[in-house]
């Protein structure tokens, strides 16, 4: 495993609150497969996260997903990861394996209905044909989906997304999603305070110093703009790499780089989506005039 094994992040996830206080004891742990990048699991089993495919509903419609949950028991936060322009294909299935083995329960909605791109020409024309209304109802069905997978009441849930999908996590939130942290990889961005005002959500944008299609001066007008607004935010430009420096499978890969930005938004999702403290219940008190213990 790479820099983002280290026994800092490692005990980090291990004692922050993704653990329930009602999970089940756990089997001694074993070493799992390295991630293609970072990662350090709060606990190993024996089995690697298997993700299946998955329908649920948004707006009328079904969509499918690629849902992995995670081996470890107990209540788990979940992220709904969204795609890049190339649709839902093994490289962002690998993204939600990881997360899994993190211990959140995960999902990549398919934003484009079975098809996947593996040249840019088809990927630019499948994301220039996807309804922008449509792809935030989407990822809420997908959200929706998590939050009660498992009859659970109070999950958390966050939005992480790369390029395409980067903007699509932030419009998700923009739009009313109901999110307590929103992740965006180099994603299209908003420069006006009017324009941001509606986030409820922390966010964290992480951008390369050397993309072309989203310039740092864009990137600094979207944080001045967070900060005018008075959003909890952080916004991170990684010198020396530009557009897609976290897909392995593709030519603008920085290893290095990928391993320092992904131990930056799994620390962000466990802060922000651990659950909140239950208010204590009232205290017992013996009746007036009886005996207060033995």
């Amino acid at each position: 495993m790479t820099s983002l094994g280290r026994a800092s992040l490692g005990v980090l996830l291990a004692r922050l609150v993704l653990a329930s206080p009602a999970a089940a004891p756990q089997s001694p742990a074993a070493t799992p497969a390295p991630p293609a990048y970072g990662g350090a699991p709060i606990a190993s089993s024996a089995a690697a996260p298997a993700g299946e495919m998955v329908a649920f509903q948004a707006g009328g419609e079904k969509v499918r997903g690629y849902l992995v949950r995670p081996t470890l028991h107990g209540h788990r936060p979940a992220v709904v990861v969204v795609h890049e322009w190339w649709g839902l294909n093994t490289q962002i299935k690998g993204v939600a394996d990881r997360l899994a083995e993190l211990g959140f329960l995960t999902v990549v909605p398919d934003l484009y209905g079975g098809k996947v791109a593996d040249e840019p020409g088809l990927a630019h024309e499948l994301m220039r044909g996807l309804n922008e209304d449509r792809a935030v109802t989407i990822i809420k069905g997908a959200i929706d989906y998590l939050k009660h997978y498992d009859r659970a009441k109070d999950r958390n849930v966050g939005t992480l997304g790369f390029c395409m999908g980067g903007g699509y996590s932030l419009q998700a939130a923009l739009r009313g999603a109901d999110v307590k942290a929103t992740v965006m990889f180099y994603g299209s961005v908003q420069t006006t305070r009017e324009s941001v005002l509606p986030l409820r959500a922390p966010l964290l944008g992480i951008f390369g110093a050397q993309d072309r299609g989203i310039p740092v001066g864009e990137v600094r007008k979207f944080e001045a703009a967070l900060r005018e607004a008075h959003k909890k935010s952080l916004i991170a430009v990684y010198p020396g790499v530009g557009h897609a420096f976290m897909n392995e499978t593709g030519p603008g890969y920085d290893k290095e780089t990928a391993d320092k930005a992904w131990t930056r938004a799994t620390k962000f999702l466990i802060e922000a989506l651990r659950p909140e403290p239950k208010a204590p219940g009232p205290v017992k008190r013996a009746p007036s005039g009886g005996p207060s213990g033995s």
